[in-house]
């Protein structure tokens, strides 16, 4: 058993592991979608205080937007911003709540998590074992990779396909329909996840690159030389 190491696939393995926590923080996120109207909420650093007449003093109030993610809501309730689940009863909430087409984004963008999660523990792997049942590690991983890909920009186009269901009309307008957000503007979850979907592709695309540079022949002449470990950076 050699451990290689290049910089091609530590980069790779880097972007592995990176695209992965990208997308997983992009499904949790609640700001795919955030609301035209500001609403007073309190701050949730500061204690609350009332005067006499029941007011709450206004500097320890905050400005906050109802937002929608794919899986998580922002909105107020009791006068405090809160960002939970609005699947209660998960893939089985109703669609009115629930909008089936944001369920098919979720069981695929979840199914495109856990397949480059395998990935990228296989590129991690890569660093000792290059090939597995004789097929290169950098092959397979970056084939896994791409399908993952795939699966992120379906549940993507499938979460804006939902954009006319009755849960974005009460926040966006009544002109929203799908693919088309009304009065809502896109948020940092959407972005995060569009990103990541680009490095998922980047780092399947980078698989070629690091499977080559890892059997090079200046690798070959260290590993004939006897070297077990090598460091090409």
């Amino acid at each position: 058993m050699y451990f290689i190491l290049t910089a091609k696939s530590l980069l790779w393995v880097t972007l592995s592991v990176l695209s992965t926590i990208t997308m997983f923080m992009a499904i949790y996120s609640p700001k795919w979608l955030v609301g035209s109207v500001d609403y007073k909420c309190n701050s949730p650093n500061k204690l609350v205080l009332q005067d006499t007449n029941n007011n709450t003093d206004p500097q320890f109030t905050a400005t906050c937007r109802p937002s929608e993610g794919v899986y998580y809501r922002c909105t107020r309730i009791n006068g405090n911003q809160h960002c939970g689940s609005f699947a209660v009863e998960g893939l089985s909430t109703d669609s009115s709540m629930f909008p089936t087409a944001w369920k098919i984004a979720v069981v695929l963008m979840s199914a495109g998590v856990f397949v480059s999660f395998l990935m990228s523990v296989m590129a991690v792997s890569s660093f000792c074992k290059q090939a597995i049942r004789k097929k290169s590690m950098f092959g397979v991983a970056g084939s896994g990779q791409g399908l993952a890909g795939l699966l992120y920009l379906i549940g993507v186009i499938c979460f804006a396909a939902g954009w006319g269901s009755e849960r974005i009309v009460r926040l966006c307008g009544a002109q929203s329909e799908p693919f088309v957000s009304a009065d809502c503007t896109t948020g940092s979850g959407l972005y995060t996840a569009a990103f990541g979907v680009f490095l998922t592709f980047a780092t399947a695309m980078l698989s070629g690159p690091a499977d080559r540079a890892t059997s090079s022949d200046k690798v070959a002449l260290q590993l004939e030389q006897g070297e077990n470990v090598v460091f090409l950076l």
